[in-house]
């Protein structure tokens, strides 16, 4: 706080509930006193609805505005809290709005390793005016230093505030059952100290194959969930978080327990649940509710039992948060999503198994998951200790499960690579040789100078503070890159040099990993001329993606879909050559899986004539708001008819389930807002 006074900006790396929020409301109370305003950047529309919250309870709702890509709230007020996304659109179409900004909070920081959303937070830093104080929150990572270092050339003398201690302490537990009559459940400490617990070798599954264990009467297994909740609750470590990295293995969790007809809450707190339930749900339609199998989902919150991940729809997941924070769940079984979100912690935490699936292999969880998980164990202010349990597997051995339990070992790496549409506003906003220093400073470009330089001065030395830029091997890494996808609009007609053709203008506006794709989509008139329904349907397919393996979507649209499908893939064909060409890797194809789906919902066909098995109400509230969001950047940049169908569709598709959809502090109420300033 003594450097926010003395105008440096910060850089906070701590663990969760460690107090990080202090330093950023500090900061916002210094801009206020100040005559100027502040704003709150979180990477998810769940985490700004909550801050929009917390400051308006601290500082009054009046001073408080929130901007995310589904409303808009007193976007003049004092302090502000959006979405990063949103403050990285206003810098670059040079909002007013960033006039008279005192300091700006970066929340999750860390994200910007994400390989799809990172380069947004880089893009915040290296775009700001150079006045305004930054206060940026990370979780613990071990290259704290490093990220201090680059925030300091970039945005003047920068304090890095790091704290490797958590707030409670945490205690790590190897839970193995054992085969056998009875059949048992061993649980013992992971560490001794700074040191594995030589005791959990034994369970391994060589030394269990050896002593002739694995295939006899007797052997090792991993505790079923009964077990783990047993476990738990007889040693007072509930409320819990159990992590099952698969949807439908929370689901089946939850209903096992239901089954087996598991009590965890008292009269009390199960009329405390219904109300709340009562509360939250009474906008939606009895059939929309029983479409979503509402009456299984609500006797597993009376009993304090849930599941939460993506599949759900919004409203259920800020249902079970804040039953959890109310402490009427004890137990909620959860894929690794929450563990990113909204602030809750437990007393417990549970890892199912240490593995987890990327799409294409098993591969083990990194130190940086393992914390991020296991960070949510105890309670600060109500738990003299926190504990993190995980279960036993035959594929991981004692000894990895011990190191990751002691690792400190979280290494941020940059994500930061050059978009078409950043291309595209790097060209309206600066001339070529600014765009290539804005690439050369950022933290993608200063961990490669780093590294270059390391190998330079061999292996003994030590890599010098200062940024190292004379190694062509490295430095024009991410120029290449951009003049690379120049080279790619200059084919498809929309850039000519340093230059936008009036076909590439769109692209400055269009925020989506398909970008170029849409833009020719818009270019060729294939979204013209259709009405709300049908334009939904061919907009999903720039944002839809089928989850896991399997044979590709087959078109199920009748009408004029079919041909307008064609007529995108072609395009979307030519654009994979171009790429290909300039050594980029292509997006991926338009996918029409969801085209017959969102064209029912559209048409106002119920939630339950919509949902077609394939899909649960998560994925279909998900999947109808991205559209929504892309509908709303078309309606900056399409011909006249197109906006006013495309606003038209984004009518359609507000209703129901879709309006109460997360990030919404007034679903009913809220007003619509935009994506971008």
């Amino acid at each position: 706080m003594a450097a926010v006074d003395a105008g440096r900006s910060v850089l906070v790396s701590a663990p969760t509930s460690s107090g990080k929020t202090v330093v950023a409301e500090h900061a916002i109370d210094s801009a206020l006193a100040a005559g100027r305003r502040a704003f709150y950047t979180a990477p998810i529309k769940a985490l700004s609805n909550q801050k929009f919250r917390d400051l308006g309870e601290r500082l009054g709702h009046d001073a408080v505005g929130l901007m995310t890509g589904d409303q808009v709230i007193a976007p003049e007020a004092p302090v502000v809290v959006m979405t990063t996304e949103v403050l990285r659109n206003m810098l670059y179409a040079g909002s007013p709005a960033t006039e008279g900004l005192g300091w700006v909070v970066l929340d999750e920081v860390h994200f910007l390793e994400d390989p799809y959303r990172g380069a947004v937070w880089e893009e915040v830093v290296l775009n700001l005016a150079e006045d305004v104080g930054l206060v940026a929150l990370s979780a613990t990572v071990s290259n704290a230093d490093e990220l201090g270092d680059w925030l300091t050339a970039e945005r003047g003398p920068t304090t890095v505030v790091r704290e490797d201690r958590r707030p409670v302490r945490l205690n790590s537990h190897y839970l193995v059952a054992e085969r056998g009559r009875p059949r048992q459940v061993h649980r013992l400490s992971i560490r001794r100290g700074n040191r594995s617990n030589p005791d959990g070798r034994r369970f391994d599954v060589d030394r269990q194959t050896r002593h002739g264990r694995g295939r006899g009467r007797r052997g090792w297994a991993s505790p079923r969930r009964d077990e783990v909740l047993a476990e738990l609750s007889r040693h007072d470590m509930l409320p819990a978080i159990h992590f099952i990295f698969s949807r439908a293995g929370c689901d089946e969790a939850r209903d096992v327990m239901i089954r087996d007809g598991v009590q965890l809450n008292d009269a009390a707190e199960e009329r405390a649940v219904d109300a709340l339930v009562d509360n939250r749900l009474a906008d939606l339609p009895e059939a929309d509710l029983a479409a979503l199998g509402v009456m299984a989902w609500r006797d597993g919150l009376r009993r304090g039992v849930a599941a939460h991940h993506a599949g759900l729809i919004p409203a259920f997941k800020e249902v079970t948060e804040e039953l959890f924070a109310a402490g009427l769940l004890k137990i909620v079984y959860a894929t690794e999503t929450l563990a990113l979100g909204v602030n809750l912690p437990a007393r417990a935490v549970v890892i199912d198994r240490l593995t987890k699936f990327t799409g294409q292999t098993h591969q083990v969880l990194t130190p940086g998951q393992f914390t991020q998980l296991t960070g949510r164990a105890g309670r600060r202010g109500l738990d003299d200790e926190g504990h993190a349990l995980v279960c036993w597997s035959p594929f991981v051995a004692f000894e990895r499960v011990a190191s990751l339990a002691g690792s400190r070992d979280f290494v941020l790496r940059s994500a930061f690579r050059p978009t078409y549409n950043m291309v595209a506003n790097l060209i309206l906003g600066r001339t070529r040789s600014e765009a290539t220093d804005l690439l050369s400073r950022s933290f993608a470009q200063f961990q490669l100078d780093r590294q270059d330089a390391a190998v330079h001065q061999g292996a003994e030395s030590r890599t010098p503070p200062s940024r190292q830029r004379s190694s062509p091997t490295t430095t024009t890494n991410l120029s290449e890159r951009m003049e690379a996808a120049l080279r790619v609009l200059e084919a498809r007609g929309m850039a000519d040099g340093w230059s936008l053709q009036d076909r590439g203008i769109p692209l400055a506006a269009i925020h989506n990993e398909a970008d170029l794709l849409v833009v020719e989509c818009l270019n060729s008139g294939l979204l013209e001329g259709v009405d709300p329904a049908m334009l939904s349907a061919l907009v999903s397919c720039l944002s839809y993606r089928k989850r896991g393996p399997g044979e590709p979507s087959s078109v199920e649209l009748a009408g004029a879909f079919p041909e307008r499908f064609r007529g995108i893939c072609a395009l979307a064909t030519e654009v994979a050559a171009a790429e290909r060409e300039e050594g980029l890797e292509p997006a991926e194809s338009p996918d029409p899986g969801f085209a017959h789906v969102i064209h029912a919902w559209a048409s106002g066909k119920e939630l339950v004539d919509v949902l077609d098995g394939t899909l649960t109400g998560g994925e279909f509230v998900r999947n109808v708001r991205l559209v929504a969001d892309l509908m709303r950047q078309l309606t900056k940049v399409a011909p006249p008819l197109l906006v006013a169908a495309a606003e038209e569709a984004g009518r359609c598709l507000d209703r129901g389930v879709v309006a109460l959809a997360i990030g919404r502090p007034d679903s009913v109420n809220g007003m619509d807002g935009m994506n971008g300033p």
